[in-house]
């Protein structure tokens, strides 16, 4: 699959704009994650594009499924599942193993890096919106660290799931917040922010 039928198919599934500015955060953040990781350990098995895409997909059946979060990755898999190599397959019902009914749990690096991003894309945002200009080139990631000490602020973002970063993929927190935050500042234009 290109990332143009990719994309043709998050649009064609999602209406919300605000949603399919989250699924091109999170491919820009997957991508981001993939090229330093390969960097970091060298190794060439890993794909930036299928790591993009994974992204990009992850939540396209999300407004189908609301509602039912244990369908959740699973109506997307009977809709486009053979069209996607099993390890991009896998990694996004991995992402949302905790709600749905199949449980599929993270494994790979690739598992890991949306399971974990998925959230801080999502708290990046946040930490622009509550900006005076809105725009993430006024975030740092000095700014998003001290809104993920703050309880209060995007409560529903799950911190432990970001700070899985250490353990399953091996970057500190600080850096990972970093990495993602530069990949969403590569596409601020898009993102609108």
């Amino acid at each position: 699959m290109t990332r143009d039928e990719a994309y043709g198919i998050v649009t064609g599934l999602i209406k919300n704009h605000n949603l399919i500015k989250h699924h091109l955060a999170a491919e820009s953040a997957m991508k981001g994650i993939a090229a330093f990781l390969k960097d970091k350990t060298g190794d060439q098995s890993i794909n930036i594009e299928d790591w993009g895409l994974v992204g990009l997909l992850h939540d396209a059946d999300y407004e189908i499924c609301k509602g039912h979060p244990e369908k959740h990755t699973l109506i997307l898999e009977e809709k486009i599942g053979n069209q996607l190599p099993p390890h991009i397959l896998y990694a996004i019902k991995s992402h949302a193993y905790k709600y749905n009914e199949r449980g599929v749990e993270p494994k790979s690096l690739m598992d890991w890096a949306i399971y974990t991003c998925d959230e801080l894309t999502g708290f990046i945002i946040a930490t622009a919106l509550v900006k005076p200009d809105k725009k993430l080139s006024s975030v740092d990631t000095d700014s998003v660290l001290r809104k993920m000490k703050d309880p209060s602020f995007a409560r529903a973002v799950d911190r432990g799931q970001i700070q899985l970063c250490e353990d399953k993929l091996q970057i500190p927190l600080r850096v990972y917040v970093e990495i993602v935050l530069s990949s969403m500042k590569g596409i601020s234009n898009e993102l609108g922010l």
